[in-house]
């Protein structure tokens, strides 16, 4: 009897690993307390400091990722970098208005995923978390991140572990660290029902004694001091960005507030349910390089070390920059036309990493 239930246990393991998107190395976890359930402190989200403010206000400091105003306390520490679920089924997700940089690539088919880059947030809800691709640690790598995901293919876990990134695993923490929105495991499947939140993020990158320590050189841009257009001429009022087949997604120019407003294929609105807000950033970054599917499942190997070219689109207009990665350790640079280190608008920033050619235009749809 034993016997049979060990079995059993084993099948619902690999059925979840299977959900997931690909296996798992064999490994022993040690067990942990689980995340304490008393909130900590947290105050509110900083506001845009306006434009032209010299210094933060007292415990302030500027982001190296955005620019805007972040608490000293969370300047000093690692940023977090969750796989977000990006399949129509998850959305609308939760929690991708208080990312920093969001990365957007393929993983299977015409299917993308998100990677979103978290420094001073306290979100009570993020997600649905899915699971990593080897691909996706060069992007956690760029800003020495702590990862959090929910399973991942089996090149994937080798990157973790061979790249030395520490990463809280939804597989291993379901339950505590991860939880399962029930409405959304009954309509929408298992697969799109993994949440987390700020507060035991937090906590157990401390009960794992994670190395909390910020890495010197943090952000991959510079700054300009006011709103400015690169290269006037060039009018970006509408982004398109294909990846595959019919999934194109766009974004959309306010020149009222100087923001990128994304849609999905087709135009629906890309969502934050958190807020119930629609997700904007002040700067889009695409990023072109070349891809090939690996397996039976559309899954793919995506180019990340070496050179190539693409765009930045801000402030309503858009110029062709370059970008050069040496290694998987890292960071990414990026360069402007003339070769100079990449200058981008204060704000958030989307990069989607493609193998086709974008379009914009200079004309806003009535």
């Amino acid at each position: 009897m034993l016997r049979l239930i060990v079995l059993i246990l084993t099948f619902s393991t690999l059925l979840a690993l299977a959900a997931c998107g690909g296996g798992v190395q064999a490994d022993v976890f040690p067990e942990i307390p689980m995340p304490s359930a008393t909130p900590r402190p947290m105050p509110p989200i900083p506001t845009p400091p306006p434009d032209d403010v010299e210094s933060p206000p007292p415990g302030y400091t500027f982001s190296p990722l955005t620019d805007l105003y972040i608490r000293e306390e969370a300047a000093a520490r690692r940023p977090f970098a969750l796989i977000i679920n990006n399949e129509r089924q998850a959305m609308p997700q939760s929690g991708l208005m208080q990312a920093d940089i969001i990365y957007e690539v393929l993983a299977e088919g015409s299917i993308t995923r998100l990677v979103a880059i978290f420094h001073d947030f306290d979100a009570d809800m993020i997600g649905p978390v899915r699971s990593t691709r080897e691909y996706f640690t060069y992007f956690v790598l760029d800003h020495g991140a702590i990862m959090a995901h929910h399973g991942g293919s089996v090149t994937g876990y080798n990157a973790i572990r061979n790249r030395g990134i520490p990463a809280v695993d939804g597989m291993r923490y379901d339950g505590t660290v991860f939880w399962r929105d029930p409405e959304r495991r009954a309509s929408r499947g298992l697969e799109h029902s993994s949440y987390t939140s700020a507060q035991r993020l937090l906590d157990i990158a401390e009960q794992l004694n994670f190395d909390m320590e910020a890495r010197e050189n943090l952000g991959i841009f510079e700054f300009f001091e006011e709103p400015t257009a690169p290269v006037p001429g060039n009018l970006a009022y509408i982004v398109t960005v294909p990846f595959h087949g019919s999934n194109i997604t766009t974004f959309e120019y306010n020149p009222e507030n100087n923001l990128y407003y994304k849609f999905l294929s087709g135009g629906a609105p890309h969502m934050d349910a958190a807020v119930d807000e629609q997700v904007a950033v002040a700067n889009v970054l695409i990023q072109i390089t070349s891809m090939r599917v690996i397996d039976a499942e559309g899954r793919r190997d995506v180019a990340m070390i070496g050179s190539g070219h693409g765009y930045l689109a801000t402030h309503g207009t858009y110029s062709r920059v370059t970008w050069r990665r040496d290694n998987a350790a890292g960071p990414t640079r990026w360069y402007d036309e003339d070769g100079e280190p990449l200058t981008v608008n204060r704000g958030r920033t989307w990069i989607s990493v493609i193998n086709n050619e974008p379009t914009f235009s200079g004309v806003l749809e009535e």
